[in-house]
């Protein structure tokens, strides 16, 4: 069968700007290159292009790697080993034209950006007359543009808003100014609204995977829910909306308790659980090319060695911090934790049957030569199992994860339940939020909270989603909208136990780390950017 995630990939099309130059010798034409006047024929050609889209995302230089070690892992529950870097941004220790990873997930964003601009600007009734089709190739620009911004204004905060394909002959839009970042949010949300009126509400099984009109929904709640922290506005009416258009007419469920993971393995992907997820395929030892957007590159998840144990990856991996697994034991969560985290509980095994304290024991002596230093008292030997490939046999996932194919689910039911409930609570409805908090709970066979007010349902759902989430991408950006950041990443952070970037050192600022900076290679290419605070 064949998915999206066996799509051929396409590099649509390239922005040529002209040089002069007298010399006919320089103006060739490249042989490898799609014209853009003989492309878009119809509607195969567009669908080819809307592949290309997703490519520069799910490739190595985003979300199939870099993403995670320069934005996703300043979390508060992982506290990285160093590794030169690698690790700089992710214990925030990262300074522009020094550190790693903040350049090719901004390149990577626009390349995506840019296909999906010229998809709406090219695809129309003459080349594409089916409105089914037309509909759902322009649905999925209007989905993707809004879901590559989501993560650019949360990641980079001050972004150009790129919302057509630069004229070359126009300077103003080849080097765009920094939009506010209301702009980019109203973008965001009207592109989800465009997107819910065009895609399906699902897909056959041989575009499985593709967003459907629930994706646009949820990310819209989502996108109203993150704005109303981020810039202080009050939209949880709005984005309480939306999820509940999600839970009461969806098509959704929560797996079994007994499935919980396989929501973070390579069985039982787009499940009913599922409401979007980026789809990844592995391409096999031999196979990898670095960060190349070319077909059949780019579909393997490389993240997986962010997440592995330190014996497990070719980084030095990194290590839970404490408070992580009490959140679990003072809630009696099992279910969660054994899909969550790898420590000494009863029963814990690794890389399939292995006893946790045999098939790791490199990595617990890891962490115990980490505690002669001061700072690192209280550290376990904890570590991280969704997307560490420790479901799998030693060394199943390749070197670099190109025998990983694990899909990363980007929103899943039980995350829109959480934020409809956070989103009704913040109206001061802590009674009305329950049930949907209490359904994630029991599935997780934990007993249900009543009776709270709003101060301690907040707080209920902070710890919820800890035990829910963790390991998923979202809670550094949770902490951020939350103003929680400085709090627990901070120099004094309120948590127990070591700080959560102790092994690195590194400590949260605010007013400079809830964003990441402008990478050098763009300030200086146009000269209207500004950097970040802070920098």
């Amino acid at each position: 069968m064949i998915t999206i995630k066996q799509f051929k990939i396409i590099a649509v099309i390239a922005l040529l700007i002209p040089f002069g130059c007298s010399d006919e010798i320089l103006d060739q034409t490249n042989p490898n290159e799609i014209a853009t006047q003989g492309f878009w024929r119809n509607a195969e050609d567009a669908k080819l292009a809307v592949n290309g889209m997703y490519h520069p995302i799910t490739g190595t230089f985003f979300w199939g790697r870099i993403v995670h070690v320069g934005a996703l892992l300043r979390t508060d529950a992982i506290n990285p080993i160093p590794s030169g870097g690698n690790t700089s941004l992710s214990t925030f220790q990262g300074s522009p034209g020094v550190a790693r990873w903040a350049q090719e997930p901004w390149e990577e964003a626009y390349k995506s950006i840019f296909r999906a601009n010229s998809i709406l600007e090219n695809v129309n009734e003459e080349n594409v007359p089916n409105t089914s089709d037309r509909n759902e190739i322009l649905g999925q620009a209007h989905f993707f543009r809004a879901f590559v911004y989501f993560y650019m204004v949360n990641i980079y905060g001050n972004v150009p808003l790129v919302d057509k394909t630069p004229d070359p002959k126009n300077d103003d839009e080849l080097f765009p100014t920094q939009a506010s970042q209301q702009a980019v949010w109203d973008l965001i949300i009207e592109d989800l609204q465009l997107a819910e009126s065009m895609l399906p509400d699902s897909w056959s099984s041989e575009d499985l995977g593709r967003p459907t009109s629930w994706s646009a929904t949820a990310l819209k709640g989502k996108s109203h829910l993150y704005r109303s922290g981020l810039l202080n506005t009050d939209e949880y009416a709005l984005a309480e909306a939306a999820f509940k258009e999600v839970v009461n007419n969806g098509p959704y469920n929560l797996l079994p308790s007994e499935q919980y993971q396989e929501n973070f393995t390579q069985t039982n992907e787009n499940n009913s659980e599922s409401v979007f997820e980026l789809q990844y395929h592995p391409i096999g030892n031999g196979n990898f090319v670095w960060g190349q957007d070319i077909p059949r590159a780019g579909t393997q998840g490389n993240f997986v060695i962010e997440y592995a144990p330190p014996s497990q990856t070719p980084d030095n991996g990194h290590v839970i911090n404490p408070w992580v697994k009490n959140v679990f034991e003072t809630n009696n969560d099992e279910i969660r934790r054994n899909a969550t985290l790898a420590y000494d509980y009863p029963n814990s095994v690794v890389n399939v049957d292995i006893p946790f304290s045999e098939g790791l024991a490199t990595d617990i002596e890891t962490v115990n030569s980490l505690l002669d230093q001061p700072q690192n008292t209280g550290l376990e030997p904890i570590f991280t199992r969704k997307y560490s490939g420790l479901e799998l046999p030693v060394g199943a996932t390749g070197f670099l994860g190109d025998d990983y194919g694990a899909n990363w689910r980007i929103i899943r039911y039980s995350d829109v339940l959480l934020m409809l409930a956070e989103a009704i609570n913040e109206q001061n409805r802590p009674t009305e939020a329950e049930p949907f908090l209490n359904e994630v709970r029991t599935r997780a066979q934990i007993t249900a909270v009543t009776g709270l007010n709003q101060e301690n349902m907040r707080q209920a759902i902070i710890d919820e989603r800890v035990m829910e989430l963790t390991g998923e991408g979202h809670r550094f950006f949770d902490l951020v909208r939350w103003n929680l950041a400085e709090t627990y990443l901070g120099a004094n952070s309120a948590h127990e136990g070591p700080h959560p970037k102790s092994i690195a050192g590194g400590a949260f600022q605010s007013g400079k780390h809830e964003l990441v900076f402008i990478p050098q290679s763009e300030l200086q290419s146009n000269p209207n950017l500004v950097q970040n605070q802070g920098y």
